[in-house]
């Protein structure tokens, strides 16, 4: 039986082909260290997760949750939004999520009919043009490269292809590319959309993955940004609760009802012990979050400058745990990482993965320990591999 039109239009998914080519080798008896999926391995705070463990005692814990979302989450997260990005957000404002990858996709089908266009830039996260080819749309691709900073140029867009187009996503700092984005783009955004008459869409999952005090804003914090804008948070990288599945999306009152009757038929959002844990996180001073900084960016500098001393060169990142890196001469991204595999025992993601535009590249994930960091840049170089511009 044939599947829906709707999956048969996804590009095809080539983390599976990842995961074939992992287990074969792993079969093989290979040790691979594994810089694929951003998934934390820092464990979240103590704290968070006594919460937790004290939560599930609770019997109402296993009940449904409140379509309404939990009042002392939400409180938590106005305070939150406040305190860290100086934005006011109302009870009414805020959606309880099961991650905000969920969230990006199911807002896809609370404002997308089949036939409209939504402009993304690429490279991008997967979730941000994957979301809307499952609700029917197209996605008009928005290049971004590396010598403008990975940042659209919105000013060249076609007034037609504007003005016909339903949503913007944007995403700073942003997954694969680590790229950050200064104020004025958001400014530029913010007026594009309202120009346009779209909804603008800001993924902000790696908020607080930032280095060198240099903290990102948030689309929100651009004043008349709300009359357009749902912004999409995460737990899982900023508190290592990947796999509780916490976010949640603030914004335009509108947007945010839009999103909550799309999950009222589709979910009863997080588990209970899940809320109560994200709510002590939420409520948490710094101390984690700058731990949490500082050992992302020893890893990067590990990273990085073991990289250039076999010929790249990298600028550091100063946000996300991801190196954006160019594939030596002679290979594309899928053969560089097969090469990886094969000679190294060292697997990281194929750009292609985040859209054509991320081909000639691949994306280091700084998931591992330091001696592992360590010993991915020394197998490397023991292959001989080398960059030449």
């Amino acid at each position: 039986m044939e599947e829906a039109q709707r999956l048969l239009k996804l590009p095809t998914y080539v983390f599976a082909l990842l995961d074939k080519l992992k287990a074969e080798e792993r079969a093989k008896g290979k040790d691979l260290i594994d810089l694929t999926i951003g998934s934390p391995n820092i464990p979240p705070p103590e704290e968070v997760i006594q919460a937790h463990i004290e939560a599930l005692k609770n019997p109402d814990c296993h009940r449904y949750s409140s379509f309404e979302g939990n009042p002392e989450f939400r409180a938590a997260v106005i305070d939150w939004c406040k305190r860290r990005y100086k934005v006011s957000i109302e009870k009414n404002e805020i959606v309880e999520l099961l991650g905000s990858k969920e969230g990006l996709v199911h807002f896809a089908f609370a404002y997308l009919n089949p036939g409209d266009t939504v402009l993304v830039p690429l490279p991008a996260y997967p979730a941000h043009f994957r979301g809307p080819i499952l609700a029917g749309a197209e996605p008009i691709v928005l290049p971004t490269v590396e010598r403008n900073g990975f940042i659209p140029d919105l000013e060249v867009i076609d007034k037609s292809i504007a003005d016909k187009a339903k949503m913007l996503i944007i995403s700073y700092p942003t997954n694969p590319t680590a790229a950050t984005a200064p104020r004025e783009f958001f400014e530029k955004a913010v007026k594009f959309a309202k120009q346009h008459d779209l909804i603008l869409i800001h993924d902000f999952a790696y908020a607080e993955l930032y280095f060198e005090g240099k903290q990102p804003i948030s689309c929100l914090s651009i004043p008349g940004a709300k009359e357009v804008c749902i912004e999409f948070h995460t737990l899982s990288k900023t508190f290592g609760m990947a796999g509780c599945r916490s976010g949640f999306a603030v914004g335009n009152a509108n947007l945010i009802e839009s999103l909550r009757k799309i999950k009222t038929n589709i979910d009863y959002g997080p588990f209970g012990a899940v809320i109560a844990a994200s709510t002590t996180a939420l409520r948490m001073k710094n101390g984690y979050m700058d731990r949490m900084r500082a050992t992302y960016q020893k890893r990067r500098d590990i990273m990085v400058e073991g990289l250039n001393s076999l010929g790249w060169k990298l600028k550091k990142p100063m946000a996300t745990f991801y190196v954006w890196l160019p594939v030596p001469s002679g290979f594309n991204a899928m053969s560089f990482v097969e090469h990886l595999v094969h000679q190294a025992d060292v697997v990281v993601s194929p750009g292609i993965g985040f859209g054509d535009l991320g081909e000639g590249y691949v994306r280091i994930a700084l998931v591992d320990t330091d001696e592992k960091i360590n010993e991915a840049v020394a197998r490397i170089e023991k292959t001989g591999i080398r960059y030449n511009a």
